[in-house]
C-alpha cells in the first residue's frame, strides 16, 4: 500500500508531521480528516528498508553532488519540512544511483535518524566535510545555509578542476597524436621501405640504422614492450599506494620548479576553502582540522594539516601552527594572523583560497602557453629525425650512381 508523508495543522493550529499509508491520496486526505488532522503538504513516498547496493564502480560528480546540494537548500528556503524536501529533491534528480541515496535518506529522516547521521550511511557519496557541514548546520540551526556553502564549495572545487582539465586537454591531444603517427610510420611505412634500401647491398648511414632498428623493435618486439609497460605500471602503482611511495611523490610533486609551484598552490586553495567554510559553519577548530587533512589530496601537505592541529590542541595558534610546518607560504600564516587578531579568520582563509585560485589560473595559462610550442617542435624533431633517415639512404645512392 502507498506510504504518504504529510505536514498538517490539527484542531489547535499546532503543526504535526508523519506518514500514513493508504490507497491513495484521496483515501489519505479522508483518514487524516477523520483523525482532526488537515493536511498542509501530502507527497507520496517510498520507504525503503536498507541502504540501496550500488556497484563499486557507481560515483556521484562533484558538480552534480553541488546542484543537488543547492535544489535541496532552495526547497528547504522555500519553506518545506527537510522529510518533504528530500522526497521532492528525489522525484527531481535524473541521477539514477543519486535518487536511490536520496529515497534511502528521506527513509532514513522518517524513521528519527539526523540527516548528518543519515549521511553517514553513504560515506563514499558524502565525504566527512558534507556530513560534518551538515551536522554543524543541524546544531545550530541553520541547515539551510550550511547547505548552500557546501553546493558553493562543491562549485569551486568543480570548477577549478574543470580549468586544470581543460588547460592540459589541447597538450594531451597533441602528444597523442604524435605518438599514434609515429607508431604507424614506424610499424607499417617504414619496413616497407627498408626493402628498397636493403636489396642495394650498401652500407645505411647510421642515423638509418638506428631508426630501422626501432621500427624492427616495434614490429617484432611490441608484445614484449607491452607486458614490460604494463608490469612497471603495475609495480608503480603498488609502491604509490604504499605510504612511502605515496609520501614521496608528493614531496616531489610540491617542490618541482614551476609545475610544484602549481600543484601547491592548487592544494593550499582548496584546503584553506574549506577550513574557511568549516570554521565559518562554526565547526570546531579540531574537528575542522581533522576533516581537512582527510580531505587532502597531497600526503605531504596532509602531514603538515596533521602537525598543525596537534599543535592547535596544545594550544598554539592556527597562525603560528602554519608557520612552523613550513609547507605553507607566509602569506598564509600572515593572512590567518590578521583573521585571529580580528576575529574573522573564516574570511581570511578564503580570501587566501580566492588569491592562491587566481596564482594558478595563471600559472596554468602560462604553462599552456609554454607547453604547446616545445610539444610542436618535439613532435617536428621526431618527424624530421624519420624523413632525414629514410632521404638519406637516397641521396648516397644518387651520388652512388653518379
Amino acid at each position: 500500500m502507498p506510504r504518504f508523508a504529510y505536514r498538517a495543522k490539527d484542531q489547535t493550529l499546532h503543526v504535526v508531521e508523519g506518514t500514513i499509508e493508504a490507497e491513495s491520496e484521496t483515501a489519505a486526505i479522508s483518514r487524516l480528516g477523520h483523525q482532526g488532522v488537515f493536511p498542509v503538504w501530502l507527497i507520496e513516498v517510498s520507504a525503503p528498508a536498507a541502504a540501496p547496493r550500488l556497484g563499486r564502480r557507481v560515483r556521484v560528480g562533484q558538480r552534480t553532488l553541488a546542484t543537488t546540494t543547492h535544489q535541496l537548500a532552495d526547497l528547504l528556503g522555500g519553506g518545506l519540512p527537510l522529510l518533504s524536501a528530500l522526497t521532492l529533491l528525489a522525484r527531481q534528480t535524473e541521477h539514477h544511483a543519486l535518487r536511490q541515496i536520496i529515497d534511502h535518506l528521506a527513509a532514513s529522516v522518517r524513521d528519527g535518524q539526523a540527516l548528518s547521521e543519515a549521511l553517514a550511511g553513504h560515506p563514499r557519496v558524502f565525504p566527512p566535510l558534507y556530513r560534518s557541514m551538515v551536522k554543524a548546520g543541524e546544531t545550530g540551526g541553520a541547515l539551510e545555509q550550511a547547505l548552500r556553502r557546501l553546493a558553493e564549495l562543491g562549485e569551486h572545487e568543480a570548477e577549478l578542476k574543470s580549468r586544470v582539465v581543460s588547460a592540459a586537454a589541447y597538450p594531451l591531444f597533441v602528444l597523442g597524436v604524435a605518438v599514434a603517427m609515429t607508431a604507424f610510420l614506424l610499424a607499417y611505412v617504414i619496413p616497407k621501405l627498408s626493402l628498397v634500401f636493403l636489396e642495394t647491398n650498401q652500407l645505411l648511414p647510421l642515423p638509418t640504422r638506428v631508426l630501422l632498428g626501432i621500427s624492427r623493435f616495434v614490429v617484432e618486439g611490441w608484445w614484449l614492450a607491452g607486458l614490460g609497460l604494463l608490469a612497471a605500471l603495475w609495480g608503480l602503482r603498488r609502491w604509490y599506494a604504499s605510504a612511502s611511495g605515496r609520501l614521496l611523490v608528493d614531496r616531489l610533486l610540491i617542490t618541482l620548479p614551476v609545475a610544484g609551484s602549481l600543484v601547491r598552490k592548487l592544494e593550499v586553495a582548496r584546503l584553506t576553502r574549506t577550513l574557511g567554510t568549516l570554521v565559518g559553519q562554526g565547526v570546531p577548530i579540531l574537528q575542522a582540522l581533522d576533516v581537512v587533512a582527510a580531505n587532502a589530496a597531497n600526503a605531504t601537505l596532509r602531514l603538515a594539516i596533521r602537525a598543525v592541529r596537534d599543535a592547535v590542541q596544545e594550544g598554539a595558534t592556527l597562525a603560528s601552527s602554519l608557520s612552523e610546518t613550513s609547507q605553507f607560504p607566509a602569506f598564509v600564516s600572515n593572512m590567518v594572523a590578521v583573521g585571529e587578531e580580528s576575529g574573522t579568520v573564516d574570511a581570511a582563509l578564503l580570501k587566501v583560497a580566492s588569491t592562491y585560485e587566481r596564482d594558478a589560473d595563471r600559472i596554468l595559462r602560462t604553462l599552456t602557453t609554454i607547453v604547446e610550442p616545445v610539444l610542436l617542435v618535439g613532435v617536428g624533431g621526431v618527424v624530421m629525425f624519420i624523413v632525414l633517415a629514410m632521404l638519406l639512404p637516397v641521396f648516397q645512392i644518387g651520388l652512388g650512381v653518379q
